[in-house]
């Protein structure tokens, strides 16, 4: 009985947000893995623009390979020209950062600002966390819809497709 009471006493779990928050917190705190982190990524860039390594692939089987082989080993690389591609479409375009940030600001201010179980009062009803979800989904669909999200994050794949492709397909597979 007293663990009962001591639960119900006691702040809500931390909800998905909060827990990836604090992942990030510890990964700044170990310097040591930020520093190998970035030590791989240094030695990875350094592979990936040798000039030397480049060379046109013999026939089709090979193409596939390299591509295959270079898109697991440099992964990192082009995630950073996928999220450079994403953040430069997002801040050039005024519509789709006020989406971002309406949509970012209503998700946290449901589910980190304020706690995942407390109630949410709009307009006289009394939200709990089923009805903020079934309120938050299609907002968020509303949203995406008309600021041009879908469009702009098929440009970002194409875009970073276009970019990573031909690196993946000329440099000579990673060992």
């Amino acid at each position: 009985m007293a663990d009962l009471a001591a639960d119900i006493g006691a702040p809500p779990a931390p909800g998905v947000f909060k827990k990836v928050l604090e992942g990030a917190r510890a990964l700044m705190g170990n310097k040591a893995m930020v520093a190998q982190m970035f030590g791989t990524l240094r030695v990875l860039a350094r592979s990936a623009f040798n000039p030397l390594e480049f060379s046109k692939p013999a026939d089709r089987t090979e193409w596939l390979h390299r591509v295959r082989t270079n898109g697991l080993h440099y992964k990192y690389l082009y995630a950073i020209v996928f999220l450079a591609c994403l953040v430069y479409t997002i801040l050039s375009s005024p519509l789709l950062l006020f989406g971002m940030l309406m949509l970012l600001g209503a998700w946290m201010y449901a589910f980190v600002l304020t706690s995942p179980e407390s109630v949410l009062e709009v307009f006289g009803f009394q939200l709990k966390r089923r009805e903020k979800l079934l309120v938050l989904v299609p907002f968020s669909i509303l949203v995406v819809t008309l600021t041009g999200m879908i469009n702009s994050l098929i440009y970002v794949v194409l875009l970073s497709t276009l970019v990573s492709l031909p690196h993946a397909s000329f440099h000579g597979p990673a060992e």
